[in-house]
């Protein structure tokens, strides 16, 4: 008699053991945590957006019903290099800088980078970034003869931090500096 109380006990302990283990292994999968540069996206939910976002703690995702993506939100470095781009009065000058950007981790600019980044490569935000900063940087150089270019390169990224940050904000990044390195021709001038 007390073998079979044992056994009962042993499988009792067994069975809620199992269970344990189960539920821990159940929470693992539903149970997400963001880290402080990132943002966490539920979507397939119902609602206005269809989604839902976390920056910085955790959530619980519904099962079945949502997906989890990460949006990645530390900088990004983007080297620029313009040839040959037009100034005022028809001078092609080279144009060379750096920008540092990142994915806005804040609303409503982290709206427009859920639906136009997510699930996107880095390589692949960066070279979006890249393409839409070397095409601002042409437009500004169109307005300004090569001596204000070349006198001011301070005014010359300012002005070109107004022209981008509008850009770069539809595509939900955001512009935390920009430095222009070199400014040339190729004619002497």
């Amino acid at each position: 008699m007390s073998g079979i109380v044992i056994g009962i006990i042993v499988a009792l302990v067994v069975v809620g053991f199992t269970t344990v283990l189960a539920g821990m292994s159940l929470a693992g999968n539903l149970l997400y945590i963001c880290e402080p540069n990132e943002v966490l996206i539920f979507s397939g939910r119902a609602g206005e957006k269809g989604y839902r976002y976390v920056r910085g703690g955790r959530a619980w995702r519904t099962p079945l019903l949502e997906r989890v993506d990460r949006l990645d939100l530390t900088n990004m470095i983007i080297d620029l290099q313009v040839n040959g781009a037009y100034s005022y009065g028809g001078i092609p000058l080279n144009v060379q800088g750096v920008a540092n950007i990142k994915i806005a981790g804040h609303e409503p600019i982290l709206d427009n980078a859920v639906e136009r980044l997510m699930g996107k490569q880095r390589d692949e935000v960066m070279r979006i970034a890249k393409d839409v900063l070397e095409g601002n940087l042409r437009g500004v150089l169109a307005k300004l003869t090569p001596e204000e270019v070349n006198d001011d390169k301070l005014a010359f990224a300012e002005n070109l931090r107004d022209e981008a940050e509008e850009d770069l904000a539809a595509l939900g990044l955001i512009l935390d500096n920009m430095k222009i390195q070199n400014v040339s021709d190729d004619r002497g001038y």
